[in-house]
């Protein structure tokens, strides 16, 4: 009989062991939405701030996003988003037994920025594939429209240029071939 009490006791001084070991922990989970159109973000980063390992996550294509393993006690989580202001959700209350859920509106960030200004330069008499050797000119929609003999066909106006001569259709398509070498008609 003493056996059996001195080995409940040890049973339960090991249960009780193990519970002081454990930390209470939760989930916060929700949804990050845009504050005006209150459209889902996706791709949202959350954090759990200062935690250590860090515990975070990104928004799914519904703006839901989850974050396991919160210690309880009162957390911060920040959020943050391209194009949009972060913002820090303080003093959010996680207790063991209920998960947390909430909704976070983001607001819209305008940055005015200086202009920029994109310059291409191109030679459009050097041919972009070096296996062109003979005849090889690119030419834009733009100047197909503004070539009069092109009358805005651009199959037209490639056998306008000098050296062009328009052979026949492969597969649909017109087929060019060096107006120096010898044509079969």
């Amino acid at each position: 009989m003493k056996y059996v009490k001195v080995l409940l006791f040890l049973l339960l001084l090991s249960f009780s062991a193990q519970s002081i070991g454990q930390t209470a922990s939760q989930n916060i989970r929700g949804k990050v939405v845009d504050r005006v159109t209150e459209l889902p973000l996706i791709g949202a980063q959350v954090v759990l701030m200062n935690h250590q390992p860090m515990i975070g996550s990104a928004t799914d294509a519904d703006g839901n996003f989850l974050l396991s393993g919160v210690p309880a006690g009162r957390q911060s989580i920040l959020v943050q988003y391209v194009g949009y202001k972060p913002q820090t959700i303080p003093e959010i209350l996680v207790v063991s037994g209920k998960e947390v859920v909430v909704t976070i509106q983001l607001e819209e960030q305008i940055e005015e920025m200086k202009e920029v200004t994109i310059k291409a330069n191109s030679n459009k008499d050097r041919a972009q594939n070096e296996y062109a050797s003979v005849s090889a000119r690119t030419f834009s929609l733009e100047e197909v429209m503004r070539f009069s003999g092109g009358r805005n066909d651009a199959a037209r106006m490639a056998s306008n240029f000098a050296g062009e001569t328009e052979c026949s259709l492969v597969f649909g398509f017109p087929f060019f071939l060096p107006a120096h070498e010898p044509q079969d008609h």
